[in-house]
């Protein structure tokens, strides 16, 4: 296994046209995992993944088991493993955060294949959380630390995915039996959206490591980060009550973040920010538990593939973070 330049992410480079990528990243598994530990992210490039298929299999032999309930993003055709990427509007960023990590479990691995890359733009920017906690003054960090995150959801009709395609069911009962067992209190609302609310913690020490890691999904939640069109539009239909917007977030107390500490942490990101530019057929594998990414605005036709893999529960952390405040 050999790197190229000095760039972030390290970069591995094949040389070989007949090598089988799922066959090499397997003999050198432990060694990439050392990488990961160390940098949160890796680039495998010039491995000519560019179909489900051979993705699937390369994903599939840096983890124990790849995941396949995935509500929040499409398949790709027939493939039960491999995702599309976020359908969003291509003339705006997506911010950065951790996969899930909002939810009672997540992956611990992510994996990102460029089929095509963009004409101009779609980057998918990359920043590790352990630099965000260091960088954090001391009394935000403290704040988060102490109450972690509150978020609530409303799955509404036409402005967000469905419940019924998040949950895989259209039976309210096995709703309801899921959130209680992930410790997610949901209310339906008369016009039949479903509203949850759960807590999740804004930093946790990574397993192995026991480093800590401001990880979270606050940018993709708070309403402070919606475009200025997209704000008018939610209060000119639920006027100043956020929590009936479709995602808010607040202190794990219930009490506002306040749009300056959401602005101050925006700012830290984009400080921390590795940028590269997708080549076809490149693959980027990220520890999720230690790397947030986004993604730039883009012109023209672009395709990333997602898999993800090795998930967690919140009940196998450890420490303060794991629990609510």
């Amino acid at each position: 296994m050999r790197f190229v330049g000095d760039g972030f992410p390290p970069t591995v480079l094949c040389e070989r046209a007949d090598l089988d990528a799922a066959t090499w990243a397997l003999e050198h598994r432990g060694a990439l995992e050392s990488v990961l530990r160390e940098h949160g992210a890796v680039l495998l490039r010039g491995f000519d993944v560019t179909g489900p298929d051979a993705f699937e299999g390369l994903a599939g032999s840096l983890v124990d088991s790849l995941y396949g309930d995935y509500g929040d993003l499409p398949h790709e055709k027939d493939a039960d493993r491999v995702y599309k990427s976020t359908p969003y509007p291509a003339e705006q960023s997506i911010l950065f955060h951790h996969e899930s990590s909002h939810m009672p479990q997540w992956p611990s691995r992510q994996f990102f294949c460029c089929v095509t890359p963009a004409a101009e733009g779609g980057a998918t920017p990359i920043v590790d959380g352990r630099d965000v906690y260091v960088a954090l003054p001391q009394d935000v960090r403290t704040r988060f630390e102490t109450l972690g995150i509150r978020y609530v959801r409303n799955f509404i009709k036409g402005l967000d995915v469905g419940w019924e395609r998040m949950f895989g069911t259209d039976d309210r009962a096995e709703v309801e039996r899921r959130c209680a067992a992930q410790q997610v209190s949901c209310e339906w609302l008369p016009d039949g959206t479903l509203r949850t609310t759960q807590w999740a913690p804004a930093v946790i020490r990574h397993p192995l490591t026991d480093e800590p890691v401001f990880f979270n999904q606050l940018f993709l939640h708070h309403t402070a980060c919606l475009e200025k069109e997209v704000r008018e539009l939610m209060v000119s239909l639920f006027g100043d009550d956020e929590t009936a917007y479709p995602r808010s977030a607040f202190f794990g107390d219930g009490t506002p973040i306040p749009g300056s500490t959401v602005e101050l942490l925006r700012g830290v990101y984009d400080d921390l920010a590795h940028r590269f530019a997708w080549r076809r057929g490149d693959v980027v594998v990220i520890d999720n538990m230690l790397v947030s990414h986004g993604r730039d605005p883009f012109g023209g036709e672009r395709k990333i593939m997602v898999a993800m893999g090795d998930m967690v529960t919140r009940s196998e952390l450890s420490g303060p973070s794991a629990t609510a405040a």
